[in-house]
């Protein structure tokens, strides 16, 4: 296990101390040797919640022209739609400076997109080809009251799939949440050894705590490790001891 977890009084501040970590990330990315080091890609997630981060990212003095933003999740729905991650990403992180960045849509332009989860399951594959995602230099995650993270969502008949695969995106219909998904799986947010996450409000501390004290029940024997089987998808990622979870909560 390896929760990392600051606590601020406020969005802003959490949002620029974690801009600022982000910025190093992916001028680490863009001062690497070689192929690599050509551009860095960036993935965050969609929601209103990000806004102050998004801001304070897009004021940080990067090349952003070498910059590729791309989503760890996106509902099937076109550009135009309000629901659109995508959409709100142009809108309040590519701007200014920012606006050089690269925006890398997950969701594929195929005849596809008259069928939501057709849309979706085609996407998908057409994500895990392109190269361009394959390699992030930093993911930036959110986290829902029900223990799920990007479109991870355990009431979804895809959550077992979406825990297992070795693929990077697969679809996913949420079973109460609107609109199908491509989203991340668990074992490529796990291997991206440190992610980030934002969050804020008492009742997603509550599931941080929670999540963190199964996992530290799991790792000195008290409970057996089939508790993770039932647990959510967050609670599953802090319990991985592959990957790291910076998360950056806001008391708002």
């Amino acid at each position: 296990m390896a929760l990392q977890l600051t606590i601020f009084n406020n969005a802003e501040e959490a949002a620029e101390v974690l801009a600022s970590q982000v910025s190093k990330d992916l001028q680490q990315a863009l001062s690497a040797p070689g192929e690599n080091g050509e551009r860095a890609l960036l993935l965050v997630s969609g929601g209103r919640s990000p806004l102050p981060f998004f801001a304070a990212l897009a004021r940080e003095p990067l090349d952003w022209a070498r910059i590729d933003v791309s989503l760890v999740d996106e509902r099937s729905v076109p550009l135009t739609h309000p629901d659109s991650n995508a959409a709100l990403v142009s809108q309040h992180l590519l701007q200014g400076p920012a606006s050089a960045a690269r925006l890398v849509p997950l969701m594929a332009t195929v005849a596809a997109a008259t069928d939501p989860w057709l849309w979706a399951r085609r996407s998908a594959q057409v994500a895990n080809a392109n190269p361009a995602l394959a390699r992030p230099a930093a993911i930036v995650l959110g986290l829902g009251t029900d223990g799920h993270t990007a479109s991870l969502f355990p009431d979804s008949p895809q959550w077992p799939d979406a825990a297992t695969t070795n693929r990077r995106y697969v679809a996913l219909q949420p079973g109460q949440a609107p609109h199908a998904r491509v989203t991340l799986s668990l074992k490529a947010l796990a291997a991206q050894k440190v992610c980030y996450v934002w969050t804020g409000g008492a009742d997603k501390l509550d599931v941080i705590m929670r999540a963190r004290a199964l996992a530290a029940a799991v790792d000195d024997g008290t409970v057996d490790a089939s508790a993770l089987e039932s647990a959510g998808p967050f609670a599953r990622l802090v319990a991985d001891p592959h990957v790291t979870l910076q998360v950056f909560h806001c008391k708002y």
